[in-house]
């Protein structure tokens, strides 16, 4: 009997142990990539973002269901640690021992503690978008070599992008007019501020946008002008928005302060019509569809799209610019880096408005799918990334130095084409031409100094000088479920 009681004692503080350890595990690794890789590691979905395996080797898809890393107002973690729980609730069993018959004094209440486990729980299969929380079927396609999940969800397809414009966020960068008809006409029903979030209900000639802000309102504004959230529409994407968790800027590999690892501001919400937190990433309209050819072009060939960052605020523009020239006045090395001929600190960090700010910029990088997943959002199918390793770069990501440069020789930035006259850099891996050229296929110019940095000079032109140099931030997300 003593060598059952000890067999049940051991295996008791084990399952305690393995559940402590996982529920510590979920609530440590919220989603967030680790910074500064840059090779050929392996990531697999958490949530909305990816996880290093390496790194978190009882973090695995195995522990961690699509919901792990909701957020506590009605989307919490607490689905995540339930099998964890339970795992608690056996070993308090085991240690009572419960297993045994109850005693003429405790009756069978002992026996009756499946309180502990979380009643109030968040479910996916509740939420209007409902990603598949198991496994029904298996596809992988011949020729990308990449295995479907669920594939056997049925659903309809979005014409444009992934998935349908109408229920997606967009963003006034500029002060604008919502009016009761296209074109400026019928009059003004509200006045949107730089930052505004709203929610695209429909699309008419190919430009005019209406909008509502939580159904308050409805009227239409320019969509030419206007930012869209690329996850809404493009949700295949890996989105790794590093300066909004831990900045991964640095200079010869070495940390500027105040810049690297810290959160320079921030962009993760609850997004609904995805049923899971995402970062909110957006661009110009014109530059979304670009990134959306680039992306299809991507997945053809078994790759994906990881974007890092796309608008940046004013404030930290300038900010990182300040602390790079810091770093760079006191630290020899990093100035030799950055001024390894023809190059110099102005090709590395702007110290005025940049695309980045005008939202017609791009910093992403690329990596090879091994696994996706089939979701519903409303009647709409989609696929999103769950298995992916990076691809091999000249640098790590935000590598501000002469090592991350594309090009052997600076070109001009605002030419469509200077570039193409320009031999690529030394440095550049068959993986970074790749990236380059899903990019540059759809129309997107690289920028010579560094091999992760794309603009949209189409829609900077068009844009004109309909942007401001006040200091705002898209950080909402007001994303609807597709009828």
């Amino acid at each position: 009997m003593g060598i059952v009681v000890t067999v049940f004692t051991v295996f008791a503080v084990f399952t305690a142990v393995v559940a402590a350890r996982r529920i510590q595990g979920i609530r440590q690794f919220d989603g967030r990539a680790p910074a500064g890789i840059y090779g050929t590691r392996i990531f697999q979905r958490k949530g909305a973002g990816f996880v290093e395996m390496k790194r978190c080797f009882l973090v695995s898809r195995l522990f961690l269901p699509p919901s792990a890393g909701r957020d506590a107002g009605g989307h919490s973690r607490r689905r995540a640690e339930r099998p964890a729980a339970a795992l608690l609730l056996a070993a308090a069993l085991l240690l009572t021992g419960c297993g045994a018959a109850p005693s003429p004094e405790s009756g069978t209440g002992a026996a009756s503690t499946g309180s502990t486990t979380p009643s109030s729980v968040s479910s996916a299969a509740s939420a209007p978008s409902t990603p598949p929380t198991s496994t029904t079927t298996v596809y992988r396609d011949p020729q990308t070599g990449i295995a479907y999940d669920n594939n056997d969800l049925t659903g309809k397809t979005a014409e444009r992008f992934e998935l349908p414009l109408e229920g997606a966020t967009g963003f006034a960068p500029v002060a604008m007019d919502a009016t009761a008809a296209p074109q400026g006409a019928g009059g003004t029903v509200a006045s949107l501020s730089p930052g505004d979030a709203f929610t695209i209900l429909e699309e008419k000639d190919g430009r005019w946008w209406r909008v509502t802000q939580d159904d308050a309102w409805t009227g239409w504004v320019d969509s030419t002008y206007c930012y869209l959230n690329i996850p809404d529409v493009v949700p295949s994407i890996v989105f790794d928005n590093t300066n909004a968790y831990s900045s991964v800027f640095v200079s010869s590999g070495k940390s500027i302060p105040g810049i690297t690892g810290e959160k320079l501001y921030d962009s993760r919400r609850w997004n609904e019509r995805l049923g899971e937190e995402q970062y909110v990433v957006a661009a110009n309209y014109i530059m979304v569809k670009k990134i959306y050819t680039a992306q299809q072009a991507a997945l053809a060939d078994g790759y994906t799209l990881v974007i890092n960052e796309t608008f940046r605020p004013f404030d930290v523009q300038l900010d990182v610019a300040g602390k790079l020239k810091a770093l760079y006045a006191e630290d020899a090395g990093v100035k030799a880096g950055i001024d390894k001929s023809p190059w110099g600190i102005g090709w590395f960090i702007a110290s005025k408005l940049s695309t980045h700010q005008i939202g017609c910029a791009m910093d992403v990088s690329l990596a090879r799918v091994n696994r996706m997943e089939v979701r519903l959002s409303g009647g709409y199918r989609y696929a999103v990334v769950t298995d992916a390793a990076l691809c091999g770069m000249p640098t790590a990501m935000h590598e501000l130095s002469s090592a991350a440069v594309c090009l052997k020789q600076p070109v001009n930035s605002y030419s469509k084409t200077a570039w193409k006259s320009a031999d690529p850099a030394d440095s550049m891996t068959e993986d970074a031409l790749r990236l380059q050229k899903y990019c540059t296929d759809t129309g997107l110019s690289p920028l010579a100094s560094e091999w992760w940095h794309f603009n949209d000079l189409e829609a900077k032109e068009a844009i004109g000088s309909h942007y401001t140099t006040e200091v705002f931030y898209i950080d909402d997300c007001l994303s609807r479920v597709p009828e």
